[in-house]
């Protein structure tokens, strides 16, 4: 049996809906000259609703304001806090976070 598609003239009600694939790349790394990946261990961020592996993308070209969530360094470790203007050793401005919910 042989198929033709014919056209009505009238287009779906959806094509005004579609959008284009996600580019994650832009989307969670929209200057990744300036942005880090860091793997958080540990259980010790619940405050902050961070989790034992996930993935905090550090931005270090944003300039941090009160209340951002930031990587800075303390004893030669990183680690994650709320900026409150005073931090000295602040690497970079957490601008994102992913979690994997279920690993294969």
């Amino acid at each position: 049996m042989k198929r033709t598609q014919r056209t009505t003239g009238f287009g779906s009600p959806a094509e005004a809906y579609t959008e284009n694939d996600i580019d994650w790349n832009r989307l969670l790394l929209p200057k990744p000259h300036a942005m880090y990946f860091f793997s958080v261990i540990g259980g010790e961020y619940d405050e902050f609703n961070i989790n034992d592996k996930d993935f905090a993308i550090v931005d270090c070209s944003l300039v941090p304001e009160i209340g951002d969530l930031i990587i800075l360094t303390v004893d030669g470790e990183f680690r994650i806090g709320e900026y409150t203007g005073s931090e000295a050793e602040i690497i970079g401005v957490v601008s994102r976070l992913v979690r994997l919910l279920r690993l294969p």
